[in-house]
């Protein structure tokens, strides 16, 4: 733990301040209400706050890629004005998004080799590896230089956005809720990289809603609620539950009830069996998996992200072929039927990446309510005043914060897309929802009402195949947890759970 005196010695070398920022999107919402802020040298400064408290909105404005209507940023006591995220690059501020901003097309080193070029650093492809080896072996990152961007997770896409800000070399570094697709193995080496950089003399803003990361690297936590910071906390001096305090104003009853399946042959509502997958590069993703789902039971599906989670996922929901193997769901063989189809016989997806994936850029929140609705609806004509009416609905049931569902759906933060996407399939009737993180980047708020609904489901006769990067969604709601591992699935482990053998066939 940091004494006084170090503590005292970060304060005068304060890097960047903050003042009253005040942000006004064009709809009419207030996203930053007179925010100031002091981010020191040296210093790993958590920001908490619940999905649409205005956390992102600030980091867009400290690393110029937002405007503020109002306000004033001071870099070493000069104040500045950004007009871009180049402007706050060349201060030396550097932000790593929620959703990686990555060129799909090319591998991991040209894109980190073009990223450098726009940054106007020259440098050759055997500088750039030697480069990334280096940073590879000091901070203990492995990436994949050859794999395509397109075909990595989200957890592997953060983390060549990570290296890429490491390679910029910039003073100030912000993590938007860098963990959101990590394991809590890969968690915990970000945190110890995070404080590797805030050793060096960088400052590194740690967005998260994960009340433990945020106690567990921060140096001070900031609590954002309503547009404004309401509480600046040293690490000595919090608690979970002062943060919770901070955050919602109000205690919150996190009890999700636990509901044991009836394990009968009949039931069974989705079964696979030799499942045989290419992944990247033509090589084997999934080998031989077999996995059932039994009618009323959430089965957990655990691993370190790129272990064929994702190769499985898009297997299940008909993107992705299958070489051998079947895919049964309610007795019927799916494994060469479309997407469509799956859905016609009561599946519903929640996916981990929201735009393009579940949620339609530039269209209205109303509208992409009703697209994922509209396939159901058995009329000739589509009634979009009831559609209308739904989306109304299903904002007021996850308490999504918007100014009207006519908005575009890209001006919600990400945790607040999730909940439209979580919140739009279960208005359907379903069998079976197949879920990956379905938590990811809510906050602790949201994240309980999303376990609840699931663990909801359940009890009312559904099924749910919850694939997950965080181990405590799993053991907190799974009947049973398979394990994959290198393409193998492992298990199934049965309540109670070992956690160290969890952790074992995770990582073996």
């Amino acid at each position: 733990m940091m004494d006084k005196q170090e503590y005292a010695q970060k304060v005068q070398k304060t890097i960047m301040n903050v003042k009253n920022i005040v942000v006004i999107y064009p709809n009419g919402v207030v996203a930053n209400k007179g925010v100031s802020l002091d981010i020191h040298k040296g210093e790993i400064l958590g920001i908490l706050g619940e999905n649409g408290a205005g956390k992102t909105t600030l980091m867009k404005v400290i690393s110029g890629r937002l405007r503020p209507s109002s306000g004033e940023i001071y870099i070493e006591g000069k104040k500045v004005q950004f007009r871009s995220a180049r402007d706050a690059l060349k201060y030396g501020i550097a932000m790593v998004p929620q959703h990686p901003q990555l060129f799909g097309g090319l591998s991991v080193l040209e894109d980190l080799g073009l990223s450098l070029k726009l940054a106007g650093m020259n440098i050759s492809r055997e500088r750039l590896r030697s480069k990334i080896e280096e940073i590879e072996e000091k901070y203990g990152i492995n990436i994949d230089l050859e794999a395509k961007i397109w075909r990595l997770s989200m957890g592997e896409r953060q983390k060549v956005d990570l290296v890429r800000t490491i390679l910029l070399g910039k003073k100030i570094i912000i993590l938007d809720e860098p963990t959101t697709h990590l394991t809590p193995m890969e968690s915990e080496k970000l945190i110890n990289i995070m404080k590797k950089l805030s050793k060096e003399g960088r400052a590194v803003l740690f967005i998260t809603h994960k009340l433990k990361e945020a106690l567990m690297a921060s140096d001070r936590i900031a609590v954002m609620r309503k547009g404004k910071i309401v509480g600046i906390v040293k690490k000595e001096e919090a608690s979970e539950e002062l943060l919770i305090k901070l955050m919602f104003g109000d205690k919150i009853d996190s009890e999700i009830s636990y509901v044991k399946a009836q394990k009968r042959e009949r039931d069974k509502v989705l079964e696979v069996i030799n499942l045989w997958v290419k992944g990247p590069h033509g090589v084997w993703s999934l080998k031989g998996i077999d996995l059932h789902v039994f009618h009323n039971e959430i089965v957990g599906i655990a691993g370190i992200a790129g272990n064929g989670q994702r190769e499985l996922f898009e297997t299940l929901l008909g993107l992705r072929k299958a070489s051998k193997g079947r895919i049964i769901i309610k007795g019927v063989d799916v494994t060469k039927k479309a997407p469509l189809y799956r859905r016609l016989l009561g599946l519903a997806v929640i996916p981990e990446e929201r735009l393009g994936w579940a949620l339609v850029p530039g269209k209205s929140i109303f509208y992409n309510i009703a697209l994922g609705l509209v396939f159901d609806d058995k009329s000739f004509f589509i009634d979009w005043k009831r559609y209308k009416t739904l989306a109304r609905k299903v904002v007021k049931m996850f308490d999504v914060k918007l100014g009207s569902v006519d908005d575009p759906v890209d001006s919600l933060s990400g945790g607040n897309m999730q909940k439209v996407i979580v919140a739009r399939e279960l208005l359907r009737s379903v069998d079976l929802v197949l879920a990956m993180n379905p938590t990811a980047g809510l906050d602790f708020k949201a994240t309980l009402a999303v376990r609840r609904t699931l663990a909801s489901l359940r009890s009312r006769g559904s099924s749910v195949l919850l694939i997950s990067e965080d181990l405590d969604e799993l053991t907190e709601l799974s009947n049973r947890i398979y394990v994959m591992s290198r393409g193998v699935i492992k298990g199934p482990f049965e309540r109670p759970f070992n956690l160290k053998e969890i952790a074992k066939a995770m990582t073996t």
